[in-house]
């Protein structure tokens, strides 16, 4: 019985952020490559402007009492 390798890619955006695995198994690392090349170039990036001073949010906080 022959062992096949395959290959999947991991993918890691920013340290803050864990890896991404793509879906797929490739048979060769240059195909594996290839998959993660095309992923890459065919993703879409959002920039939102966020605002400079932000609110405060109050928490509530509810306590239950046993009667």
């Amino acid at each position: 019985m022959m062992v096949k390798n395959l290959y999947t890619v991991w993918i890691k955006i920013d340290e803050t952020l864990p890896w991404i695995e793509l879906k797929g198994e490739y048979q060769t690392r240059k195909a594996a490559k290839k998959a993660k090349e095309e992923t890459l170039n065919n993703a879409k990036v959002k920039i939102v402007r966020i605002p400079e001073v932000r609110e405060s949010i109050k928490a509530l906080a509810a306590t239950k009492t046993k009667r």
